[in-house]
């Protein structure tokens, strides 16, 4: 039998010099990102994400025929339960993911992984790389959108009486012409895309529920049903694409074969048993 361990307290963890930690894991995190990739060539774009992307577009084409009659309907039946749906459709907002996410980061990042012990370093470093990795994606897909956005310029449904659902003004940045993709259905899809990479086995479920919150939206007469599903495959397949990058190079994931979501290196880690 091993001796046990003697508890590491706090102190030894979180000892003084943050600053000094944090800038040493950074530079750390940043030579493991520019390192080669791991192994036998993998491909980060794979044919089940060629697969997504065509049949998401076409959904979104069906969808873009019936928006005009969805938020016609909707405008006409606006109650005390559409408006407690458009304030739960805040979950989209990308607030909620970025400071937990940040605060997680900060604290790991200023550990000091030295003499903790192997299992509670294991632990510090599945979720200093997991919270980089959500606050990064949360982030970048919100800034990518919005640039997409102006692309598009697609009026809102605020304006609807005034332009219809089929309005389009690119390269035009007002307060009306932000409409497609949704921004908060590309914070959903973005978390969505983490949650079934940390949780495969509930990846459906996980699925289910990310489009059903993004589809709130539309009752808030936010967004048309069109905007919702673009911005949700936007930030699932840029969110997918990103984790298979850092993949290839074994930083926080690792590729299984013939999967289109990543493993999260970390996670499911099981205890070794005795004899």
């Amino acid at each position: 039998m091993q001796p046990p361990q003697a508890r590491v307290r706090l102190g030894q963890v979180w000892p003084a010099g943050f600053a000094g930690r944090l800038m040493e894991t950074v530079a750390f995190s940043s030579r493991r990102l520019r390192r080669r990739p791991v192994g036998s060539p993998q491909p980060v774009w794979s044919r089940g994400l060629t697969l997504l992307l065509l049949c998401g577009a076409v959904a979104v084409a069906l969808l873009f025929t019936v928006d005009s009659a969805v938020m016609n309907f909707m405008l006409s039946n606006r109650n005390g339960f559409t408006a407690w749906l458009a304030w739960l459709s805040d979950i989209g907002r990308s607030e909620w993911y970025l400071v937990p996410a940040l605060l997680v980061y900060l604290a790991t990042a200023a550990a000091d992984w030295r003499g903790v012990g192997y299992d509670l370093k294991a632990r510090l470093v599945t979720l200093f790389g997991q919270a980089a990795f959500v606050f990064g994606m949360v982030a970048f897909t919100g800034i990518a959108v919005n640039i997409v956005k102006l692309f598009f310029g697609r009026a809102r449904p605020a304006f609807y009486g005034e332009y219809g659902a089929y309005h389009f003004d690119p390269f035009v940045v007002t307060r009306y012409s932000s409409s497609f993709p949704s921004g908060h259905a590309t914070t959903i899809g973005t978390v969505a895309a983490i949650l079934m990479i940390w949780f495969p086995r509930q990846w459906l479920p996980i699925a289910i529920v990310g489009l059903m919150l993004s589809a709130l939206r539309i009752p808030a007469a936010a967004h048309y049903p069109s905007d919702v599903t673009a911005g949700y495959l936007f930030g699932f397949i840029v969110t997918i694409v990103a984790a298979r990058f850092f993949a290839v190079r074994r930083v926080g994931f690792r590729l299984a074969l013939g999967k289109l979501l990543p493993l999260a290196i970390g996670f499911g880690r099981r205890k070794p048993t005795a004899g």
